[in-house]
């Protein structure tokens, strides 16, 4: 695949979803949604709902998606070692699989932890352009995964692992400082993923330069939902 065509297809998806909401429809395992119709349900109920694009976790759902909608989806498989880390695309064989399910986007695991790798992500983004034609979108926690990310040729940056890595897991909300040293840093664009919970954080990151936000759990998760709405009711 020639490097020209993947810029094409990227500046197409980037123009789409500038601006704009993307919803992720994933579930984890054992959750009570983890079932493919259910998943489907929700990704046609969002996208009634107005959103620009979906974020999909595993081949099946990239092809039920697919089904529903020609807007962009953004495709990965999602993996935890025994520590109970969470990895995102972890080789070749699970960036094909959701590639050859009509994913627009492959979300890749860029964090610094998998630079050790027999595969590093460094050696998979060019890979993914060469051989299946996929926009990369590099899924990262720190501003040194960001930069590095950038250097190795990712076509767009999103916050998904921050507060998920072991450098980083006690962020537990929207980082505002650091998703304004993104934007200073880079010249990628920047997708907001992670800790979002109310419209008007979706405001807020669209105006300090965001390319678009993406929001998971605040809209598909009943059980995350509900938690947040029984605290609420707890004083003292």
């Amino acid at each position: 695949m020639h490097p020209d065509i993947v810029s094409v297809s990227a500046e197409k998806i980037l123009t789409a979803i500038k601006g704009k909401l993307i919803v992720s429809c994933q579930a984890s395992k054992g959750d009570p949604l983890d079932d493919l119709d259910t998943l489907r349900r929700l990704a046609t109920s969002v996208l009634l709902g107005g959103a620009a694009g979906l974020r999909a976790e595993g081949y099946k759902s990239v092809a039920a998606f697919r089904e529903l909608t020609s807007l962009p989806i953004i495709g990965l498989v999602k993996t935890t070692d025994s520590n109970g880390d969470v990895y995102i695309t972890p080789d070749f064989a699970a960036a094909k699989s959701v590639s050859d399910a009509g994913a627009d986007v492959i979300a890749l695991d860029c964090t610094r932890r998998r630079l050790s790798e027999a595969e590093p992500w460094t050696t998979l983004i060019p890979r993914i352009y060469s051989e299946l034609g996929r926009v990369v979108c590099a899924d990262i926690a720190t501003l040194e995964d960001a930069l590095l990310a950038e250097v190795a040729g990712a076509n767009i940056v999103t916050t998904t692992l921050r507060g998920y890595t072991p450098d980083t897991r006690d962020i537990r909300s929207v980082d505002w400082p650091f998703l304004e040293q993104l934007l200073s840093a880079l010249e990628v664009p920047v997708i907001l993923e992670g800790h979002v919970v109310a419209p008007d954080e979706v405001r807020r990151a669209l105006s300090l330069g965001v390319h678009a936000v993406v929001v998971g759990s605040a809209i598909t998760r009943p059980q995350t939902i509900t938690e947040r709405f029984v605290a609420a009711t707890v004083f003292g």
